[in-house]
């Protein structure tokens, strides 16, 4: 810092330095250095951004601020006093709250019941439901958004069940807010809603750590951002000085570009769906996908992209319609079904696909037990061979495949569930936002593995809430609004005003005027 003063985008002068100072930080676990000697300088009323690939310890240090994890060596100071021991209580107390990548709402509670989880209303012991209702209306308007009190938080799609924790969050006396990709399941609609939060929130004095891999997002909202690379910190760039280029290159250490090389799928229908009805919300949704083919599905929060996926799968059951693969009608009735056919799923929410607990190689050969057992019982030395293939094939960063998938970055967490299905050989592979939480080297990896697969003649079914992505690698985009099929666009219609017409309002793609879809990634979304 150069002056005693800071201007940030709020237009506030005059405000006092250095609400948090983190010097010299260094954390280890089971003889791997996450940490080493990492610092962060946060302001009182700034947005700032920690930037950096997947393991460069993003998570690890926002959870030493929130007193999840001890730091090992260094000195963390709160408004300039050296603060010795920073567990969880002392924390909250603080005034420093974290929303964590990882969705900690309650499944079979309702909405209601999650928001003032641990904060109950109450009066001699009883708890008083009317004053925990207006408490829940309160922190759902705050955020912007209404959902269903009452309805179960499990039933609802990941990116409402972010909304409820970035809600919950903000109880009480809140002076810093740590974010940890707040927005991966969000769409562009939902993604400016909270945005406007958090200006709000900077505005009250409220600090932000912000945690995107996404750069058009860090773009926008940062006041700062420092970049982490391999536990490292790199630097600290102000947001007048920032460009994404520049960015990219203090994340990875040199410059990243790369292109996606579309599939040129054959004329040949591999899978149809018909008329698909869902209790979840799909209403009359039907599609075509042609073998070779990466057809992308894109529609707002609640149009029913991840419940299309799932009804695919097999995890949802239809209520009326049924899916033709290669000709031969069926309707899956469970994920087995789906499997068994040749389809993989790879869900939004990872930890619905990883037993989060077990190995690497546990993890990857999980969807293949007939390839590694023979009379019921697993080959070993098979397991590993199959598990190292797919480790080297997709660049799994891991010190052993005997490691607990849990130890893993994000990124290659992902990784590991797309090797599950790449054992198979599926013939169809759904990804559900598979980039979700993931950095801009892992997602050129996982566009390239896609393209491979494509050429191979795997199709493949991708939905995001990220339209560049779709724009770049999908043959044709379904887009969806409010369970219906709202249109397909492709060709010289497939642009981001046509799509997004279609998802707001469904309306009909206009022709092209000029506008072309992008071609080719030279720099990460």
């Amino acid at each position: 810092m150069q002056d005693a003063t800071n201007q940030s985008k709020t237009g506030k002068q005059n405000a006092p330095l250095s609400l948090l100072q983190m010097e010299g930080i260094s954390k280890s676990f089971g003889g791997v250095r996450a940490l080493s000697e990492a610092r962060l300088e946060v302001e009182p009323s700034e947005i700032h951004t920690v930037f950096g690939e997947n393991g460069a310890g993003k998570t690890t240090l926002v959870k030493i601020i929130a007193g999840v994890y001890q730091h090992e060596s260094g000195r963390i100071l709160w408004n300039g006093e050296e603060i010795r021991s920073l567990d969880l209580r002392e924390a909250y107390r603080m005034g420093i709250r974290i929303i964590y990548q990882r969705l900690n709402t309650i499944p079979h509670l309702s909405v209601q019941e999650n928001l003032v989880l641990g904060r109950e209303p109450t009066r001699f012991g009883i708890i008083r439901r009317r004053s925990e209702r207006r408490y829940a209306d309160d922190a759902l308007e705050r955020v912007g958004i209404k959902i269903d009190l009452d309805r179960q938080a499990g039933t609802l799609p990941v990116a409402e069940r972010q909304i409820i924790e970035i809600a919950r969050a903000l109880y009480g006396d809140v002076r810093l807010l740590v974010m940890d990709e707040p927005t991966a399941s969000l769409g562009e609609r939902e993604v400016e809603r909270l945005f406007g939060v958090m200006r709000n929130l900077r505005e009250e004095g409220v600090a932000i750590i912000f945690i995107s891999h996404k750069l058009s997002e860090v773009m926008e909202i940062s006041d700062r951002v420092t970049v982490l690379r391999d536990g490292h910190t790199i630097g600290t760039v102000e947001a007048d000085k920032m460009t994404s280029d520049h960015l990219v290159e203090m994340m990875v250490g040199r410059e990243l570009r790369f292109e996606v090389q579309r599939s040129e799928p054959t004329e040949e229908v591999l899978l149809e769906a018909v008329d698909l009805w869902t209790a979840t919300g799909l209403r009359g949704v039907s599609l075509t996908l042609r073998k070779g083919e990466v057809l992308g599905v894109y529609g707002l929060m609640g149009s029913g992209r991840t419940e299309l996926a799932r009804a695919l799968f097999g995890a949802d059951k239809l209520v009326r319609g049924h899916i033709r693969l290669e000709g031969q009608q069926f309707t899956p009735r469970s994920p087995y079904d789906g499997k068994h056919l040749g389809i993989g799923f790879v869900p939004e929410d990872r930890l619905q696909a990883i037993f989060y607990n077990i190995s690497v190689r546990e993890n990857i050969s999980s969807a293949s037990g007939e390839l590694i057992t023979r009379h019921g019982i697993i080959q070993q030395a098979k397991d590993r061979e199959l598990s190292m293939q797919i480790v080297k094939k997709l660049g799994v960063i891991t010190p052993s495949i005997e490691m607990p998938v849990h130890s893993l970055s994000g990124g290659n967490q992902q990784k590991v569930i797309l090797g599950k299905w790449l054992i198979r050989g599926s013939r169809v592979l759904i990804l559900d936002d598979p980039t979700s939480g993931v950095d801009v080297g892992t997602k050129s990896e996982i566009y390239q593995l896609i393209s491979d697969m494509t050429r191979g003649g795997t199709s493949v079914i991708m939905s995001s809430s990220e339209l560049p992505e779709l724009l770049a690698i999908s043959n044709r985009i379904l887009v969806l609004h409010r369970g219906q099929v709202a249109g397909v666009v492709e060709g010289e219609n497939m642009t981001q005003r046509n799509v997004l017409n279609l998802a707001v309002r469904g309306v009909t793609p206009a022709k092209n005027n000029g506008e072309n879809r992008t071609k080719n990634f030279v720099s990460p979304p």
